[in-house]
């Protein structure tokens, strides 16, 4: 009897095991949905579900930020959301898809659409977002998921971008329901490349967030960001930050915009070294970040990581998750480190 009841436990136990593997395997898609193939060409079929541009956004931070670059995030989130497309022009430079949207009223986004470049991943610019958000940073550029239909997406093209109809067609990925799962971020409209990620930039930044000598003052309120870029690209696991070209501010420097997520939130912590190697040669950091990594928890990224109202995809895997509350601990335990051998007062000197 004994035997019978632990092999039928056991069998209960692999089958959640299976089933757990699939969930992961089928949201690792480009895709925000779970349920239904997906295909990169054919006619859309069948009625589908309600687009996801209308669902409704869910409390994204316990204590929010609430604005980007002086603009009320709700408004802009309203505007992604709701806004009718009039233009979609294919931004050009980049290895993956990325467009300019032109909305009725005048207001723009980028768009990223499911795809087949694996490099970028749409849901993962939402779940850079509202993490950035739950812990009270205000750098990530607010974004939204939104589902647009293969009529729209055409139907609307630039001219300039008709030339490059081949491509699109062939890397763009259309659910059964002539549908691309993709993610609609505010516009920036001026952005600068300072040079921060020059080699002569990360030695210079290097030496103000070293406790070797003391911050220039001209330069403190631009090292406190970088600090705190350091600590977010290695809880998001982005190490494409400075690989040239990817650590831009707004028009007059004021501001790091921490730009292009797609590439990030690794499992494997292979793929953590890059930024880790940057959490390293930073060892000054903001007493109120530090603090809101309590707010990194298993609840509290359930909570901003899941879509309200519609229910059938996740923006970040269960594993994805605990990715990020392993690289929290281990966060808080190299600056824990610091702070032994330096003391608080000079470890934690941003406000």
């Amino acid at each position: 009897m004994r035997i019978r009841r632990y092999i039928a436990a056991e069998l209960c136990f692999l089958g959640l095991v299976v089933f757990s593997l699939a969930v992961v395997v089928q949201v690792s898609r480009h895709v925000f949905a779970r349920k239904g193939a997906v295909s990169s060409s054919g006619d859309s079929g069948g009625s589908g579900t309600r687009a996801l541009s209308q669902v409704p956004v869910p409390d994204i931070a316990i204590e929010p930020v609430g604005s980007f670059l002086g603009m009320s995030d709700n408004l802009l989130i309203e505007r992604m959301r709701s806004q009718a497309i009039a233009k979609m022009k294919l931004n050009k430079g980049g290895s993956s898809l990325s467009f300019r949207v032109d909305f009725a009223d005048g207001s723009r986004a980028a768009f990223k659409p499911a795809q087949t470049n694996l490099q970028t991943i749409p849901r993962k610019e939402v779940a850079a977002y509202r993490i950035s958000r739950l812990l009270g940073l205000d750098a990530v550029a607010p974004a939204i998921p939104r589902m647009v239909s293969r009529d729209e997406f055409f139907s609307h093209l630039h001219p300039d971008s008709l030339a490059h109809l081949p491509r699109l067609r062939a890397e763009t990925i259309f659910n059964p329901t002539g549908k691309t799962a993709g993610v609609m971020m505010y516009w920036i409209p001026v952005i600068k490349d300072p040079g921060l990620d020059t080699p002569e930039g990360i030695s210079r930044s290097t030496q103000w967030l070293s406790q070797s000598q003391p911050i220039p003052n001209d330069v403190r309120a631009l090292a406190a960001q970088l600090s705190e870029l350091a600590v977010f690209d290695f809880l998001i696991a982005n190490p494409d930050r400075y690989s040239g070209g990817n650590l831009l501010t707004n028009e007059d420097a004021s501001r790091i915009l921490f730009m292009d997520n797609t590439m990030s939130f690794f499992i494997d912590p292979q793929a953590w070294e890059k930024p880790r190697q940057v959490l390293h040669r930073t060892q000054r950091y903001s007493q109120r970040l530090f603090d809101a990594l309590d707010r990194i928890t298993q609840a509290g990224l359930t909570h901003v990581l899941t879509q309200a109202g519609e229910g059938n995809f996740e923006i970040l895997t269960p594993a994805e998750i605990r990715s990020v509350l392993v690289r929290r601990d281990y966060v808080r335990s190299y600056i824990g480190q610091l702070i032994a051998a330096y003391g608080q007062p000079r470890v934690l000197c941003f406000p």
